[in-house]
């Protein structure tokens, strides 16, 4: 057995580290911008959502203001 080795002198080869760096490095710079892309259609939702309730409170405070008062 002394010419097999036993794993302990194993090396990683450069090529495929430098692959799966690679790879690594991709779905990093995907999950950014996704979570970029995802803030930003959450900001616009609640943008909507506020200019919404804001629109609707106007409606409200107008038809209260165009009220006759009743003694």
């Amino acid at each position: 057995m002394s010419g097999q080795e036993d794993g302990s002198g194993w090396k990683s080869s450069a090529r495929g580290e430098s692959a799966w760096m690679e790879a690594r490095e991709q779905v990093a710079l995907r999950n950014e911008a996704a979570r970029k892309s995802g803030k930003r259609a959450r900001e616009a939702y609640q943008r909507e959502r506020e200019d919404a309730r804001q629109a609707a409170e106007a409606r409200r405070h107008a038809k209260l203001l165009g009220r006759e008062r009743t003694p």
